[in-house]
């Protein structure tokens, strides 16, 4: 399993959103581009247009504000264990 982007993890903005990310197989994630158009019905219509527009604006983290992603997203998967 991997964790699947709506959104290419390429738009900063969106990269870490969490309505952004789901659990995918390999198989779509990779080699069929992540199903988009399946992830878009899955999110339904009016989240996958708020993703879109959050991922055309310009986000830029500070070098602490990566830090406390780091650090809440280590905390949830620890959480999982």
């Amino acid at each position: 399993m991997q964790n699947g982007h709506f959104i290419s993890r390429k738009h900063y903005a969106t990269r870490w959103d969490e309505d952004n990310c789901q659990v995918q197989c390999s198989g779509c994630n990779v080699f069929r581009y992540g199903e988009q158009y399946l992830f878009s019905k899955y999110l339904g219509t009016d989240l996958s247009e708020q993703l879109l527009i959050k991922s055309r604006k310009i986000e830029k983290f500070t070098d602490n504000e990566l830090l406390d992603m780091i650090d809440l997203y280590t905390e949830k998967v620890n959480n999982l264990l």
